[in-house]
Order: C-alpha cells, then sequence, then structure tokens
C-alpha cells in the first residue's frame, strides 16, 4: 500500500470519527434538552436551566436550545427582580411577567407566591382575580373565597363576584353562587375577560342558557389569534363541565371573532400591557 494510500485511509479514518462525535454530542444535547423540559415542567428552573446550557454547549447551531436557555434565563433575572427592585411599578412589571410565565404552563404552586406577592402590595381587584384564580387551580376553593371576601367594597367588581361565586359552587355550595350570581350584572361593553368570568360563573350556577350567551358573546369580542386557546380553555374548564357534552356548547364552539386582530396579540406575554385585564385571558 503507498504512502497516499495510508494517508487517505488515515484521513477517511479521522472523518469518520469527527462525525460519530458530533452524532454523540448531538444526542447528547437533544438528551440534555429533554431533560430540562422534563425540569421545567416541574417549576425547577435552576436544574432545567444548567440542562438547557448543556444542550446549547452540545449544539450551539440549534437555536431551539439557544432560545429555551434565555427564556428560563430570564424568568430567573424576574425572581431576582422581585427580590431587589424598589421602582413599585418595574417590581409590579416583573412579577406580572413571572406570573404569566407560570400560568401559561400550568406551573400553580409556582405561580402561587408570586400572586401572594403582588395582593400582598396591592390588594386591588386584578391582584385578587389573580390570586384567588391560583387557588382555584390549585384546588383551594376555601381559600380563594376567602381572598375575594375580604375585598373592601368599592374595589369589588363584577369579575370578583363572578370569581367569588365559582369558588363557592365548587365547594357543593350552589345556594350561595347563585345568590351571589344574582348580583352580577354584565354591560353591553363590557370586555372578553369579564364576560369568559361571568360566563363561568352561570356555568358553576347551573344557570346554562345564560352561560352560552355569554360565552357566545365573549368569542365574538376576542382577538382571532386568541380564539382558538380560549375555546381550548373553555372545553377544558370544569365550570363548564355540565354543559360541555350539551349540543349548546357545541354550537357556541363554532363562534367566529367579530373584532380586527389587536397590533399587540402576537405577542410571548402580556406582563406589562396597560391592556392586559381586559383582554380575553385577563392578562394570564
Amino acid at each position: 500500500m503507498t504512502k497516499t494510500m495510508h494517508c487517505m485511509l488515515a484521513a477517511f479514518g479521522f472523518g469518520v470519527w469527527m462525525l460519530v462525535a458530533q452524532f454523540a454530542t448531538a444526542q447528547q444535547a437533544e438528551q440534555a434538552y429533554a431533560v430540562g423540559n422534563e425540569q421545567l415542567a416541574e417549576g425547577d428552573l435552576r436544574a432545567a436551566i444548567q440542562s438547557y446550557a448543556r444542550a446549547v454547549q452540545g449544539d450551539r447551531s440549534n437555536q431551539q436550545y439557544a432560545q429555551q436557555f434565555l427564556l428560563v434565563r430570564q424568568v430567573l433575572l424576574l425572581h431576582q427582580a422581585m427580590d431587589t427592585e424598589t421602582d413599585v411599578q418595574r417590581w409590579k412589571q416583573s412579577a406580572q411577567a413571572l406570573r404569566t410565565f407560570y400560568a401559561s404552563r400550568g406551573l400553580h404552586e409556582q405561580a402561587l407566591p408570586v400572586d401572594e406577592a403582588v395582593f400582598a402590595r396591592d390588594q386591588s381587584a386584578n391582584a385578587a382575580i389573580q390570586l384567588a384564580e391560583t387557588r382555584l387551580a390549585l384546588n383551594e376553593h376555601a381559600a380563594a373565597a376567602d381572598a375575594l371576601r375580604g375585598l373592601e367594597p368599592e374595589r369589588v367588581t363584577p369579575g370578583v363576584r363572578a370569581l367569588l361565586a365559582i369558588a363557592w359552587a365548587r365547594q357543593g355550595k350552589r345556594d350561595e353562587a347563585r345568590q351571589v350570581a344574582g348580583q352580577v350584572t354584565v354591560s353591553n361593553d363590557a370586555g372578553p375577560g369579564t364576560l369568559y368570568l361571568v360566563a363561568r360563573m352561570h356555568g358553576a350556577a347551573g344557570e346554562a342558557k345564560t352561560s352560552m350567551e355569554l360565552l357566545r358573546r365573549c368569542f365574538e369580542a376576542v382577538p382571532p389569534s386568541r380564539l382558538d386557546d380560549l375555546k381550548l380553555h373553555a372545553r377544558t374548564c370544569p365550570d363548564f363541565a355540565s354543559v360541555s357534552a350539551t349540543p349548546a356548547f357545541a354550537a357556541v364552539l363554532q363562534t367566529a371573532s367579530k373584532v380586527a386582530e389587536s397590533a399587540c396579540s402576537g405577542g410571548s406575554s402580556c406582563g406589562s400591557c396597560p391592556m392586559r385585564t381586559q383582554c380575553a385571558s385577563g392578562g394570564q
């Protein structure tokens, strides 16, 4: 065998080894990313960011790995901001962005201390609603009712009353729920967030016809880009459980939006939006 042949074979062997090494590294990066996703789903952000960092190191060309690393890094920075920020408005923005992140991923146990911290500083209707929603998601129905009942009368909105009725209904206190529901009126210009809450309230109280009418109005008022997600939420919301198998509910789910697309509705977060309490998701 000639010297040239030896060199060619050596180069070929080195190339094969490099391909095998790259494949192994890519596999390790993929595994690290999968572990990071599992850790994130459990709310363990510090472990998740370490796994995402290993994924990025293993495959720097993968934008998905880098984006997930940067996302979790930003969430950890928001946690730090809540501990150190002295400006009230910036603190609230950080808290809302953090809460939005947790709520959108169903990490309600992680959202709860954020909601409690916000409510301790600002006992507004919106803060109470967010805290109560998180407690309801954790099946802490009595605690959710307590958070809402403790508001000063001038801060009680239709949304607060609606959620209080839901909290009563989920405890099996249907009479109390209907009593509160009777105190709630919805104006013609009510936003989709309020309409959705009140529709849930009537569904939980067993008032199907009113619930479906309000849900239809809500869907009509939601921007098209948000409508599918809201309908998915409605399908799984326990407050519509008594009507979810009915033809009326199926018909309402076919409702189309009647509003133009919002300039911001393609955004990734409602955390700093001044209109977040009026949108379909209530800023969640």
